[in-house]
C-alpha cells in the first residue's frame, strides 16, 4: 500500500515558501514551520507607526524566465518595474553605481584614476597565482588600488570578518563575471548589452513589490493556505531526529508546547549550522565542531 506524501518544510523565507506555494498548487500535503511571526525571513517588510522598512535591499531580478513568471504569478500588478537608483558614497563624494566614467572621472582626483588604472594593468600582467582569498580573487580583477579603497573596507564593513578569511569561491558568486575592464566596458556600451548577458549586479532597473519584498512573500503565504498548504507561524523546530539516513521527524516547539511533527519528505531551508547542531542522534564532533 503507498503512503500518502506529507511534506514537512522547515523555514518560511523565500525558499520555504517557494516550495510550499508549489506543492501546494501539485495538491501535495504540505506544513511550513516559521519561528518568526511573519513570513520572509530576511526577505521580510516589517511595518512600524504606518511606515514599511525592508529587512534589506531584495531586488527582483533573474536570467531564468521561470523564476520571472513566479513572481510575476503571485503579485501581478503589484510588481512594479524600478529604475535603479545607486551611489557609493567615498572621500566626500557620490558616485553611481553602475559606474558612469565622467562621473567617476570628476569625482576622483588624477593621482586616484592614475593608480587605479596603474594598479589594475599590473594585476592583468602579474596576476596572483593563488586566488583563495577574497583579497586575492578581487585584487586580481580589479587592482589593489580599487580593492584597498572601495572592496576591502566595504567588505568588511558588512561582514564582519577580513577579506583575508572570505574564501575566494564566495566573491565568485557575489561578483561573478565582474571585473574592472566589464564595469567600464557595460557604461560605454549598456545599448548593445542583451538583457541575457547582463552581470547582476550591474543592472540599471529591477522588479519589485509595490510595498516592499514582504508583500511577495506575505501574498505567496497567503496563496499557498487557499491551496491547502499549511503553515505555522511561531513554531520553532529544535531537533531534527532521524533513524537509518532518513528524516523521522521534527521536534517543535510553540509558545509553552513542544509537539514532534512526522512527515514522508523533509525540506529544510535553515542555516546549514543550525540544522547540523539539531540534529539527533548529533552528528560526529568534527562535524559539529565545522559548523
Amino acid at each position: 500500500m503507498k503512503t500518502e506524501k506529507q511534506v514537512v518544510v522547515i523555514g518560511g523565507g523565500p525558499a520555504g515558501l517557494v516550495a510550499t506555494y508549489d506543492l501546494s498548487k501539485r495538491k501535495v500535503p504540505v506544513v511550513c514551520l516559521e519561528a518568526d511571526h511573519v513570513p520572509g525571513g530576511i526577505s521580510r517588510t516589517i511595518e512600524y507607526k504606518g511606515f514599511r522598512f525592508d529587512v534589506g535591499g531584495h531586488r527582483f531580478f533573474s536570467k531564468i524566465q521561470a523564476i520571472n513568471d513566479l513572481w510575476q504569478e503571485v503579485l501581478g500588478d503589484e510588481f512594479l518595474r524600478r529604475p535603479r537608483v545607486s551611489r557609493i558614497y567615498y572621500n566626500g563624494r557620490f558616485f553611481y553605481y553602475p559606474l558612469q566614467p565622467m562621473n567617476a572621472l570628476l569625482g576622483l582626483s588624477f593621482p586616484c584614476s592614475a593608480q587605479i588604472l596603474g594598479s589594475y594593468l599590473k594585476a592583468t600582467m602579474f596576476p596572483a597565482s593563488e586566488e583563495t582569498t577574497f583579497e586575492q580573487w578581487v585584487t586580481n580583477r580589479f587592482g589593489s588600488k580599487l580593492y584597498n579603497v572601495f572592496f576591502k573596507t566595504y567588505t568588511e564593513k558588512v561582514w564582519g570578518i577580513p577579506c583575508t578569511r572570505i574564501r575566494a569561491k564566495w566573491a565568485a558568486q557575489r561578483i561573478k563575471g565582474l571585473s574592472l575592464w566589464t564595469a567600464v566596458a557595460n557604461a560605454l556600451f549598456k545599448q548593445q548589452v542583451k538583457q541575457q548577458q547582463v552581470i547582476k549586479t550591474l543592472i540599471n532597473e529591477f522588479n519589485y513589490p509595490r510595498l516592499g519584498p514582504g508583500q511577495m512573500y506575505e501574498t505567496m503565504a497567503h496563496k499557498a493556505e487557499k491551496l491547502g498548504g499549511e503553515i505555522r507561524f511561531g513554531h520553532r523546530v529544535t531537533e531534527i531526529r532521524h533513524d537509518k539516513g532518513r528524516i523521522t521527524g521534527v521536534c517543535v516547539a510553540a509558545g509553552n508546547s513542544a509537539t514532534v511533527q512526522s512527515g514522508t519528505d523533509f525540506i529544510s531551508t535553515m542555516p546549514v549550522t543550525e540544522l547540523i547542531l539539531r540534529l539527533r542522534p548529533g552528528p560526529p564532533k568534527k562535524v559539529i565542531d565545522a559548523a
